[in-house]
Order: C-alpha cells, then sequence, then structure tokens
C-alpha cells in the first residue's frame, strides 16, 4: 500500500504585519524568486487533489524563515532576519517553522504503507545570467534504492507524457542538498518514506499549458507508484 504526501515550503511571499518594517523598501525582493516560488502552488494543489493526499503549506516568505531548511542550517534566517534577537527567532521558529514540521512528522506517523512525499518547488528560468534547459527537475537520494527507482520511472513517463519538455534527475539542484525530506531520511528507510522534490522552470507558469502540464504531471505519479 502506497500513501501520498504533498508539501509546499515556499508557497508564499506573505510577510505577517508585525514583520513587515524588516522588509522597508525591500518591495522588488519579496516580488521575486528569491521570497518564494511562484506556480508551486498551483502544482500542489493538483497534486494533492488528483492523489486525493494531503497537503501541508507554507504561509511565509522564505526570507523571514525557510521552511525547508533544519533547525541548525545557517540560511534558516535571511539577510533580512539573521539580525533578530533570540527571542524575536525562537517566536518564528514557534509561528512558522514548527508547525509545519510538526505537521509533517504527524503525517509520517499516521499514513499507512509507504509514503510517497513530494515537495513541490519553482525555479528561475536564469540564474546569474545562465539559462537553465531544465523544464522539470526530480530530486532525489540515488543511495536510496526504491527512492532512486521511483524516480527513474517517473522520469521516464513524463518524458513519454511531455515530450516538449527537458526533465533531468537531480537538476537544478541535488536531491540530498539540506531540507525538510532529506532530515526525514534519516529516520525512515525508503520502504517507508520516499521523499523526492519536483522542481518547475517558472517560465512555465506563463505558459497556457500550464494547467495541462500539472494535470499531465499528476496522473503521472499516480500511475509511477502504481
Amino acid at each position: 500500500m502506497k500513501s501520498f504526501l504533498i508539501s509546499i515550503e515556499h508557497a508564499s511571499n506573505h510577510v505577517p504585519k508585525c514583520w513587515q518594517s524588516l522588509f522597508a523598501g525591500a518591495s522588488r525582493v519579496l516580488d521575486s524568486h528569491r521570497a518564494w516560488d511562484p506556480g508551486s502552488c498551483e502544482m500542489a494543489r493538483t497534486l494533492a487533489s488528483t492523489l486525493r493526499a494531503p497537503m501541508i503549506e507554507g504561509q511565509v516568505t522564505r526570507l523571514l524563515i525557510d521552511l525547508n531548511r533544519s533547525a541548525s542550517h545557517p540560511r534558516r534566517f535571511s539577510e533580512f532576519s539573521r539580525e533578530l534577537t533570540q527571542a524575536q527567532k525562537q517566536e518564528l521558529i514557534a509561528s512558522y517553522w514548527q508547525p509545519h514540521w510538526d505537521c509533517y512528522r504527524s503525517h509520517l506517523d499516521s499514513l499507512p504503507g509507504q509514503i510517497i512525499h513530494i515537495a513541490c518547488h519553482s525555479f528561475t528560468p536564469m540564474l546569474n545570467g545562465t539559462t537553465r534547459k531544465t523544464d522539470i527537475g526530480l530530486l532525489y537520494d540515488p543511495s536510496r534504492a526504491a527512492e532512486a527507482a521511483y524516480c527513474r520511472q517517473l522520469g521516464d513517463l513524463l518524458r513519454a507524457a511531455l515530450p516538449d519538455l527537458t526533465i533531468h534527475m537531480n537538476q537544478p539542484y541535488r536531491g540530498v542538498s539540506n531540507g525538510m525530506g532529506q532530515q526525514h531520511r534519516k529516520d525512515h528507510d525508503d520502504s517507508r518514506l520516499i521523499t523526492i522534490e519536483l522542481e518547475i522552470n517558472q517560465r512555465l507558469n506563463l505558459s497556457p499549458t500550464y494547467t495541462s502540464v500539472l494535470e499531465h504531471i499528476a496522473n503521472t505519479v499516480r500511475y509511477a507508484a502504481a
């Protein structure tokens, strides 16, 4: 038996009113990919609906606190929030980071069978002047046999379903980089937990076919797990 779990760590560029002074004059940054992952909500909601899966959705910009960074990671707080007092940081952790991670752990404890966790992300089409050629990236840990096999099958099926798109493994980032799923691999082998990051090029968000692409992805995710 397999269960699905969907998460969106960088769903929003929202800054709660009590923290808005940290971002005075930074509206352009908050509108950019540095603050959130545009298109990731649509992807996650399509997956959750198609797979009838629970979904965990981040509520604040990662420039306030990054929900996809572990407790000890130096970039959990950005240049906008790292100079806060320890008490203020603890308030952010208690209000946003800890509930997100606790909800994830609760699902790991309660969902039956093998859990396929899909963390939904998007990435900017150009970085440091270089155009990224990846349209869809599947990030996973190659050392976990079941996880690797699932991602290879998913990649092959996506290439067949979406032949006009370029689908890469562990691009534009590595699947073993620090993140919520990566941290929980330490506690569960892949007979219990397959955790992957599904990355979509943000240029697709503006395409009139984006909804169709998401539907293909959701149906393929389900088919690959059958």
